[in-house]
């Protein structure tokens, strides 16, 4: 039996919310449906960044094109000069070459400026900075997978540093002061899941609420953590036995499944 991330952080927030969705009963109410807007506007602002991104990449690429062809031009010049100095193909060569030069400085440029411009909607939108690796908010991904935990999911995006690939998880509604058990566990699910992508281990997943967000550590202890929930999630599931956690009404109210629970305090 494979768990998804979100499974995981269904089932540390509460075992039987997690059971009531195993058996069909979906998520209802106005919180549900503020984050699923909330997601969507994240995912616009995304949408610009790898757009910008691609345009960026784009002019890079074409201004090293004819850089590289402005650098034959101008060989091929001095070529034709050795072999005949009094001719006019070497200024025209040249003259090419000078043109491509000047063209692929402006793509230059414009790729500098739509560099800028990403940088601009990541800083303003409160995205977490790095080279966009993979998104599931602005469109469909693909579903990552690790087999031989029995895991899979879809992080909201990943940002590449270097040579380190970090998950983020956008969390909607209010910021709390730590990050709540249930988010961790999700996104502790996301660092394996990319761990097992790219063949590289996180050194910390990112947890973004609306007002800031939490750079967590990757750790043994918090992969074991992970693991250690998985086998909490199969006992329960062969046992039947999933009952309430908690006794916070206010767990309840938040609950997207409260009116099918029938241990619910609120």
């Amino acid at each position: 039996m494979s768990y998804s991330a979100a499974e995981i952080e269904r089932f540390t927030y509460c075992p039987l919310s997690w059971s009531l969705a195993q058996r069909g009963q979906d998520g209802v109410g106005e919180a549900t449906a503020q984050g699923e807007r909330a997601h969507a506007a994240i995912g616009t602002r995304i949408s610009i960044w790898r757009s910008l991104l691609d345009e960026h990449y784009s002019a890079l690429r074409i201004a090293l094109y004819l850089a590289l062809a402005a650098a034959s031009a101008a060989t091929l010049a001095l070529e034709v000069v050795f072999l005949d100095a009094n001719g006019p193909s070497h200024w025209i060569l040249l003259a090419m070459s000078l043109t491509w030069l000047l063209v692929s400085l402006g793509f230059l440029l414009r790729a500098i400026w739509k560099e800028d411009e990403a940088k601009q909607v990541v800083a303003e939108s409160g995205l977490v900075q790095g080279e966009l690796a993979y998104s599931d908010l602005d469109r469909p991904a693909e579903t990552l997978r690790a087999p031989r935990y029995d895991l899979s999911g879809r992080p909201d995006y990943i940002v590449r540093r270097g040579e380190a690939y970090i998950p983020v998880e956008v969390k909607t509604g209010r910021t709390p002061d730590k990050p709540h058990d249930s988010h961790l566990m999700q996104l502790g699910v996301y660092c394996i899941l990319v761990e097992e992508k790219y063949g590289k281990r996180p050194t910390h997943g990112v947890l973004q609420y609306a007002q800031c967000s939490f750079e967590v550590p990757f750790t043994e202890a918090f992969r074991d953590k992970v693991l250690q929930t998985t086998l909490k999630m199969r006992l329960a599931e062969m046992t039947g036995n999933v009952h309430r956690i908690h006794n916070s009404p206010g767990k309840c109210r938040g609950c997207s499944r409260r009116d099918a629970c029938t241990e619910r305090l609120a």
